[in-house]
């Protein structure tokens, strides 16, 4: 990595040999910067020196491989990205070394598009975003990446350089994108908040919903989507393979139809719904069009399947059935109203507030 920066020399020091004093000279305020030309005196290169961090904006963060004695850039390698999400208030911090668990109100420009996102993707009502906290937390973000490089390295070890996308599935691959990634595509402020860019589509990284209730969400924002294996934690993957939503077997149930999801998130007394936006890691994908199979998620995992995608009788809404916490990230916990009966507040466009959770 490089930063390209932006940096105010002042009053600089010219110096063509090695100067151990050159720093004195800037304390003591008859300079500001100093400029090392050993380019004119041993053909190498000039250096810029600067004392104070306040005369320096690194701008620009490069991400670069150097390509010499021959080596040439693999078109299949997993794509490069940083540790954090770029827009992440954390991103400076170490997820491993320095852990962190905290919840961020989004700024209105990203609220915008999440509100573009959920009306895009809800036909049959018009769905009003109320607030969107953007979930940062070290531990899950581990737990997610680390499932990723393991499914790479998997990949890797059977000779495969990418997983079989949605739209592939049912032998049409025209049509069937999953409609988030769709809708992502054509949005310019997207890279702010989890872009195409941003995903692994070689693993099938999905950003979709998932409905559920405050206290759940909140639960979920916190701990992740644990299952019952996780050993005395009871969450989420036992609340919701219970009743219907075992129609196609064990798991954590998403969708990339906001209205889908809308039934499964309960009305408050006060008229609010929550939902998860959430990175999801599909992998390798079970494709059914049966309009119930409870055993889907046996079968998908026989075949070495990650999760399972139901489009029942090939007419949708379709749903997606994950196995593991650890492939889901839940990025984004949304309040809504589906009637619209709720409007803004100036609150809700301030700068970015910060939630701190335990």
């Amino acid at each position: 990595a490089l930063l390209l920066c932006r940096a105010c020399l002042g009053k600089f020091y010219y110096v063509t040999d090695r100067d151990p004093g050159a720093k004195q000279k800037v304390e003591s305020g008859e300079f500001d910067s100093t400029v090392g030309d050993r380019a004119a005196s041993a053909k190498t290169y000039r250096e810029v020196v600067l004392y104070d961090p306040d005369q320096v904006y690194p701008e620009y963060v490069v991400l670069y491989d150097r390509l010499d004695g021959g080596k040439t850039v693999k078109a299949n390698d997993a794509p490069f990205h940083l540790e954090l999400p770029v827009y992440w208030v954390n991103v400076h911090r170490n997820p491993i070394a320095d852990p962190f668990s905290v919840h961020y109100t989004v700024r209105k420009k990203i609220k915008d598009l999440i509100q573009r996102l959920a009306s895009g993707t809800c036909s049959g009502s018009k769905p009003v975003v109320l607030d969107v906290l953007r979930v940062e937390d070290s531990e899950l973000w581990n737990r997610y990446v680390g499932f990723k490089a393991g499914l790479h390295q998997r990949l890797r070890s059977m000779g495969e350089t990418r997983c079989l996308p949605p739209n592939e599935l049912d032998g049409r691959p025209e049509s069937g994108h999953a409609l988030t990634s769709k809708l992502l595509e054509d949005e310019v402020d997207a890279e702010e908040a989890a872009g195409i860019e941003n995903m692994d589509v070689a693993l099938n990284e999905l950003l979709l919903w998932h409905g559920t209730d405050a206290e759940s969400a909140t639960a979920i924002a916190e701990s992740g989507f644990q299952s019952a294996k996780a050993g005395t934690v009871k969450h989420m993957f036992q609340r919701i393979s219970q009743g219907h939503r075992r129609r196609f077997g064990e798991g954590a149930y998403f969708a990339e139809d906001l209205a889908k999801n809308i039934g499964y998130a309960p009305e408050s007394s006060t008229g609010v719904r929550y939902v998860l936006l959430c990175r999801t890691v599909c992998g390798h994908i079970w494709y059914t069009e049966k309009s119930s199979d409870s055993d889907a998620d046996q079968d998908a995992k026989r075949s070495l399947k990650h999760s399972v995608l139901a489009n029942p009788d090939g007419k949708g809404p379709r749903e997606y059935v994950l196995f593991e916490d650890t492939q889901i990230y839940p990025e984004y916990i949304v309040q809504l109203s589906v009637n619209g009966d709720f409007t803004a507040t100036e609150e809700e466009d301030a700068p970015t507030n910060q939630i701190i959770v335990q």
